[in-house]
């Protein structure tokens, strides 16, 4: 597999040498068409040459021009080649020797007008070009001109050569500083995974990685990786509380029924005592289906376990809930109608588990008011405790798993009731709150979502 920092070297590579190939191509060929239009703009000038000069003389037939007109394209690598009208040829300079340019066409010819080609002769390439000789508008002979193509052959071959010779030294020197910069530029993140190892094969998810103090992205990646760890250490921590608490929970209830199991053994045959005994554990058996009820709620809830949500008033549940507690502290002051998404199940059980809870450690004297309004798009409810208090300290803490206060511990549950509690709320896009005083006594409020139903 190869390694994060050569790849990233590698792609450096290829996008220098990618944008290297595509300049090098672009100016090659401009240079190079730069070059070929700098020669026919040179034949064309030598071609209109020969012609100014024939015309000086226009009475004299083509058939006269002398060597002496054309010596002075006598020059290696430029040829000149004079036509009559009937195509025989009539002049040449020197360089040419016995060798003869193609012939142009007729059609060429009548075009009036230059053309450019490029052919081999004697296996050298050959830039030509023609220009008609016309007297009093007829077509009297034809001045072809040439030039050999060697030297821009060899110029473009030398280019070729020195950007060969450019790209292999780029490439080169892209290697070697893409490598030195990726080396550089991972270097924390090496660092960072180094550590990360550490702490996993020491299993201490107390240690931190140390951030850089460059405000960059690797310093962005070491501040969230010490926040997951710090999540994680918290989760293993709750973890290990949560099943510590359980083991609690459950040791004692269980060890309750193992108890009366030996008295039904022992004294079976005393009816009232077994009678008793078998209440008992009836009692406890109940308490820890509840628990285990609660467990697996919670369990559901971690897993990413959600709610079945349908619209429903929820005014109707707390009146259903109010109804059926028969308690004649509970007062129910504000109804108003209101509706919400979501499971009315559930809702049920979170009225149910707040009175619960305010009915247990509430005074026998003291009145429980139950309101519901809505403001604006949230439903709010709320129960309140006249008489009831919680310690400020511990008001952090009531909606913790097993929380259950000192001077209530004698009191028969769980400690899972209120946990529960805020994750339907919260599952229902709403929040909980708690308040306490000597003077107001206790308070627990949530909102929900307003739901609007359709206009009919």
């Amino acid at each position: 597999m190869i390694s994060l920092k050569w790849r990233l070297t590698l792609w450096y590579v290829a996008f220098t040498v990618f944008g290297l190939l595509g300049l090098m191509s672009i100016s090659y060929y401009l240079f190079s068409i730069s070059l070929q239009n700098e020669i026919d703009r040179t034949l064309a000038e030598r071609a209109n040459h020969v012609v100014d000069a024939l015309a000086i003389t226009p009475n004299r037939p083509i058939q006269g021009v002398s060597l002496g007109t054309t010596d002075e394209f006598s020059a290696p690598g430029v040829f000149l080649q004079i036509l009559n009208a009937d195509g025989e040829v009539v002049a040449r300079s020197f360089n040419l020797g016995t060798r003869r340019l193609p012939l142009p066409t007729l059609s060429e010819v009548k075009t009036l007008a230059p053309s450019y080609y490029t052919l081999r002769i004697d296996e050298q390439p050959v830039r030509l070009s023609y220009k008609p000789l016309t007297r009093e508008g007829r077509i009297v002979g034809v001045v072809q001109v040439g030039q050999s193509l060697i030297g821009l052959e060899t110029t473009l071959s030398q280019l070729r050569l020195i950007y060969t010779i450019g790209a292999a030294a780029v490439l080169l020197f892209g290697l070697l500083t893409g490598w030195v910069v990726a080396h550089f530029g991972l270097k924390p993140v090496v660092h960072l995974t180094a550590t990360a190892r550490d702490i996993v094969r020491a299993e201490d998810l107390a240690r931190r990685v140390p951030a850089p103090r460059t405000k960059d992205e690797i310093a962005v990646l070491a501040a969230t990786f010490n926040q997951m760890l710090d999540r994680l250490q918290s989760l293993f921590e709750g973890q290990h509380q949560f099943l510590s608490e359980v083991a609690h929970e459950l040791r004692t209830p269980l060890s309750t029924m193992l108890g009366n199991v030996d008295l039904i053994v022992h004294y079976g045959e005393d009816a009232e005592r077994r009678s008793e005994t078998i209440r008992a554990l009836q009692r406890t058996g109940r308490h820890v289906a509840r628990l285990l009820d609660d467990l697996l709620l919670l369990a559901q809830a971690e897993a990413g376990w959600h709610l079945q949500m349908r619209p429903f008033s929820i005014d109707d549940i707390l009146i259903e809930v109010y109804e059926a507690s028969f308690n004649p502290k509970l007062q129910l002051q504000t109804c108003e109608p209101a509706y919400v998404q979501g499971d009315p199940d559930r809702l049920r059980q979170v009225l149910m588990n707040l009175l619960d809870n305010a009915m247990k450690y509430s005074p026998s004297e003291s009145i429980i008011a139950l309101d519901l309004w809505r403001e604006n798009d949230r439903v709010w409810m709320q129960v309140r405790n006249v008489g009831a208090n919680i310690p400020q300290e511990a008001l952090s803490q009531v909606f913790a798993p097993f929380f259950r206060l000192q001077t209530h511990s004698w009191q028969p549950g769980t400690g899972l009731g209120l946990t529960i509690v805020r994750w339907i709320v919260q599952e229902h896009g709403g929040e909980i709150s708690v308040e306490s005083s000597l003077e107001n006594g206790m308070t627990i409020k949530f909102w929900l979502p307003a739901y609007d139903l359709p206009v009919t």
